[in-house]
């Protein structure tokens, strides 16, 4: 219980604000990286958005310096009818104004001039020309540029057999401002474009798109979202939006190009939090390896604090149920080291007072016995014995012989002049001597058997503890038993270097938690002390581990005593 209670205490302590922390930094971090990710996106877009302005920027720039040559301007103002080598020295003075190195730029590839009253120019459409306006009269760019009159028009060229951005203006004599006298136009590869959009990288999935002012495509990787969504975005400048396309969610940035054009990114949104994830998953992997990690700590910590006051608890629990044989190592420090240490000089204490107890008891014994002794003279009780025997003897009653001989070898080793240490010999004499009276008192209602290792014989032994074994399994065992009572006494040595005794009788069976309850607690009732003393005199003198037990085997009480072998 108490290590239950350490241990959820660490984890209070420590698991839960881990754990809280964990999950407030990987919400933080994955938000913080999100906006980044949409914030670098929006910077790589702008960037994107700037290059291809300029491109736009140059081309206008080349459209309005080309408006206003004075070649063109001298030229494409004069009316009337031109000879062929007039017309001719005119294309090519204004070829060669258009076509100057300081003039033309790699930014955009054509430039062509469409003359509003020269029907004798050329009649076929060519890249970096001149020629008439009969040429492209019916294109409906053209018609566009007229009708905007005087204004940028953009819009996507495929005149030339390859995709290009034009943009077209109406030019006006510059001496007179209502007449018009030209339609100039100013072309660049879309590859150009593609070159920009290239560099662009928003994200593996990522798709890039232009459109027009209408929310026509102008520049696509994939057409098939331009035209749902490309009006939507029509109404601002720039921003974001989120859509759904195929069950994917997708992030749509954009702005506005420098001709009016929108520049839109598409970026799948799980792509684009994919760092924040990744991030958030590896805050969350250092998190659970921490929580491990103090785990870990926590259940060496509640270990190492609770393991010493559960050892005690343990050893005291033993101490309650009267074991002080013990001592227990002091080999922790502090607090803890001071209870042990408090503990075993409790228990030595209890130890000594317990010895004083029970030489106190003996001297009070043998007080007694030596009152006794005082009250009868042990030569008057044998000689009157003797006298018994002789007169049994002799009036052939060889029965009361025989209990006048067990009698007196009875008494003889009881007295033992005030010793209570004998040998095993001598305490089996004491037992066959009883039993020589109990066979004749009971009329041989049972016998008895010995079975004792001769190697034995010699060790010594506290006296009479055999003998109420014997007592007792006569008195519950075969007194009232029905039929033939027997009575086997064993004596050897064990593989642990111990003497063994063991009393077994056939008789009644003995109730062994009734017997259990004599030799653990304390009995007043004389019917039990026999075994009580008998327990407690070879627990006193040999030490806990040494004692009386009882078992049933085969129909059987065994009463068992073990003892040291000591010579």
């Amino acid at each position: 219980m108490l290590y239950k209670k350490i241990l959820l205490s660490y984890i209070l302590i420590i698991v839960i604000p881990l754990i809280m922390v964990a999950a407030i930094t990987g919400n933080v971090t994955s938000r913080y990286i999100n906006e980044k990710a949409k914030e670098t996106s929006y910077q790589t877009l702008n960037q994107a958005n700037k290059n291809i302005s300029k491109m736009l920027e140059n081309m206008k720039n080349a459209l309005l310096y080309v408006s206003m040559n004075k070649e063109l301007q001298y030229y494409l103002s004069r009316s009337g009818v031109e000879t062929p080598f007039n017309v001719s020295r005119e294309i090519i003075a204004i070829r060669d104004s258009i076509l100057l190195p300081k003039i033309f730029n790699e930014n955009y590839s054509s430039i062509e001039i469409f003359a509003l009253h020269k029907d004798q120019y050329l009649t076929r459409l060519e890249q970096n020309d001149v020629m008439s306006s009969k040429v492209v009269e019916n294109k409906e760019w053209y018609k566009k540029t007229l009708e905007i009159n005087g204004k940028l028009f953009w819009y996507v060229n495929n005149d030339f057999g390859k995709q290009m951005i034009s943009v077209s203006r109406l030019v006006f004599d510059v001496k007179n401002f209502t007449k018009p006298i030209a339609v100039i136009s100013v072309d660049m590869d879309m590859s150009k474009i593609a070159s920009i959009i290239s560099d662009i990288d928003l994200g593996k999935s990522s798709k890039i798109y232009i459109i027009d002012d209408k929310g026509k495509p102008v520049y696509s990787e994939d057409n098939s979202y331009l035209y749902k969504y490309g009006l939507k975005m029509y109404g601002n400048n720039s921003g974001n939006s989120l859509i759904t396309v195929n069950g994917n969610k997708m992030m749509v940035i954009y702005n506005t190009l420098q001709n009016g054009w929108k520049l839109i990114g598409m970026v799948s949104l799980d792509e684009l939090n994919e760092k924040a994830r990744v991030i958030r998953n590896l805050i969350y992997i250092t998190a659970l390896l921490s929580l491990a990690t103090a785990s870990l700590i926590s259940l060496y910590f509640s270990h190492s604090i609770s393991y010493p006051i559960i050892e005690l608890a343990s050893e005291m629990k033993k101490a309650e149920n009267g074991d002080f044989n013990m001592h227990i190592g002091e080999k922790w420090s502090g607090e803890i080291g001071v209870l042990y240490s408090s503990f075993n000089y409790m228990i030595k204490k209890i130890n000594e007072l317990i010895h004083e107890v029970y030489l106190s008891k003996i001297k009070e014994k043998d007080a007694e016995l030596k009152a006794l002794q005082a009250q009868i003279n042990p030569h008057f009780l044998y000689n009157t014995l003797d006298s018994i025997n002789w007169i049994a003897i002799e009036h052939k009653i060889p029965e009361i012989s025989k209990i006048v001989n067990s009698l007196t070898s009875i008494l003889r080793y009881s007295i033992n002049k005030g010793n209570d240490i004998s040998t095993v010999e001598k305490e089996i004499n004491h037992v066959e001597s009883y039993i020589i009276i109990q066979k004749i008192r009971f009329k041989d209602k049972f016998e008895a058997d010995f079975n004792i290792d001769k190697r034995i014989l010699p060790y010594k032994t506290i006296k009479l503890i055999l003998q109420p074994l014997v007592e007792n399994a006569i008195i519950h065992g075969i007194e009232s038993y029905e039929g033939k009572g027997e009575i086997l006494i064993n004596g050897y040595l064990s593989e642990e270097g111990n003497i063994i005794f063991e009393v077994i009788n056939n008789g009644n069976l003995i109730d062994l938690d009734l017997v259990n309850d004599i030799l653990n607690t304390p009995a007043d009732d004389r019917e039990n002390y026999g075994i009580k003393n008998v327990n407690e005199r070879i627990k006193l003198y040999y030490g806990n581990q040494y004692g009386l037990n009882y078992q049933i085997m085969n129909s059987r009480t065994i009463a068992s005593i073990t003892i040291p072998a000591v010579l």
